[in-house]
C-alpha cells in the first residue's frame, strides 16, 4: 500500500463519505495522484463509490487493511 492510498483511507476512515476533491485536500495530493489511489483502492475493494455521485467510502475490507498495513506509515 502506498502512502497516498493510506492517506485516503485515514480520511475515510472510520465511516465518512469524501468526494475527490475533499480526499485530495485532506491527503496533501494532486488531482492525478488522488485519482490514481482511488481507482487502485477500488480496484482491491478497499474503498466503495457513494451518493452523492463521486464520492467515496471505506468498506470494511479497507478499516482491515487499514489497520494492518497502515501501521507502517502511521508518525
Amino acid at each position: 500500500m502506498t502512502p497516498a492510498e493510506v492517506a485516503i483511507l485515514t480520511a475515510l476512515y472510520p465511516d465518512h463519505t469524501r468526494t475527490v476533491a475533499q480526499l485530495q485536500h485532506e491527503a496533501a495530493l494532486t488531482s492525478c495522484r488522488t485519482r490514481d489511489a482511488l481507482a487502485r483502492l477500488r480496484a482491491r475493494g478497499l474503498v466503495l463509490a457513494a451518493h452523492p455521485r463521486s464520492s467515496w467510502r471505506i468498506s470494511p475490507r479497507g478499516r482491515v487493511a487499514l489497520a494492518t498495513k497502515g501501521k507502517r506509515f502511521a508518525n
